[in-house]
């Protein structure tokens, strides 16, 4: 059974584990309209990513540029790169996560030659498409892996670990045509000031927080924190404040016998009214429907 909800933590890391240490790799079968709100979040791992869409249309939003997948495309995403996927219905995404340790250790001489440079260019992403004869490549080889990796007949992880080298062979042969973060609107510092920006929040979104706070976090301009937020997610600080609270206030309701207004207070709205209004907004139903509805759910598992 596929997730219906990513994990990140404060600073929108994925907090799963992708394969094991003796084999760093996983695949996904994922259908982005299973997940909640048809949407796999804003998030971020070590591991390089390789996506292919096999049914449907999904938008994928990278920096502040968003691109629409259609069946047929596919999608590199480098270590270290924010993203979403959305869709409006059913949209399958096969997905490829490695670690870079993968293809070859740390300090060999394929990482250090034909790695390493992935992992410090700014390099940031390339959509795929039929057309171009070098990614109609890799898209075939994704078909051939996602087969690979659903069959797992004999010796199936040589046989992954042949095509991911094929594809990374046309990847850095290419590497000049891939888009890097300075053409997303984003950059390492941006990046970095961004998670750190998001983690000040996570730890006082309970406390009166205003933009000028915000900034004032990292050092920087009320201009240059909305420019961070805005290179990395489309959300302002105050609204990717108010989100996190409404996510905090969410678990308070289904886990806690605290009153509406005093979930209100402890996540940091200063008016009931805003606060219920905010919430509707986000989960289309009440706080109070909210909570009832899980208590519905519930008495119908032990029933």
């Amino acid at each position: 059974m596929q997730s219906t909800k990513i994990r990140t933590d404060e600073s929108m890391m994925e907090l799963v584990s992708h394969g094991t240490k003796g084999f760093p790799f996983q695949y996904y079968y994922e259908d982005v309209g299973k997940f909640d709100n048809r949407c796999i979040d804003w998030h971020w791992h070590r591991e390089f990513e390789l996506v292919s869409v096999t049914k449907g249309i999904v938008q994928c939003s990278i920096g502040n540029i968003s691109h629409i997948l259609e069946d047929g495309d596919g999608l590199f995403i480098n270590s270290g790169v924010i993203h979403r996927f959305a869709s409006a219905g059913s949209a399958v995404i096969p997905n490829l996560v490695f670690s870079p340790e993968f293809m070859a250790p740390e300090g060999s001489l394929i990482h250090e030659k034909y790695i390493s440079p992935f992992l410090s260019s700014g390099i940031s992403h390339v959509v795929l498409k039929s057309f171009i004869p070098w990614q109609k490549n890799i898209l075939n080889h994704l078909l051939l892996l996602n087969s690979t990796c659903e069959d797992k007949e004999s010796a199936w992880e040589l046989k992954t670990f042949t095509l991911i080298s094929q594809v990374w062979k046309e990847l850095y042969e290419h590497r000049n045509e891939l888009v890097t973060m300075d053409n997303t609107g984003t950059n390492r510092i941006s990046q970095s000031r961004f998670r750190r920006m998001t983690l000040f929040i996570e730890e006082n979104y309970r406390r009166r927080l205003t933009l000028d706070d915000i900034a004032a976090s990292v050092g920087v301009s009320k201009r240059e924190a909305l420019r961070c937020f805005q290179c990395s997610v489309p959300l302002s600080p105050i609204e990717y404040l108010n989100k996190y609270r409404l996510k905090q206030a969410s678990n308070l309701l289904l886990y806690t016998s605290h009153s509406i207004t005093e979930i209100a207070e402890t996540t940091g709205f200063e008016s009931t009214s805003y606060f219920d209004r905010l919430f509707k907004r986000e989960f289309r139903t009440t706080p109070r429907k909210h909570r009832n509805a899980s208590k519905d759910q519930t008495k119908g598992m032990v029933d």
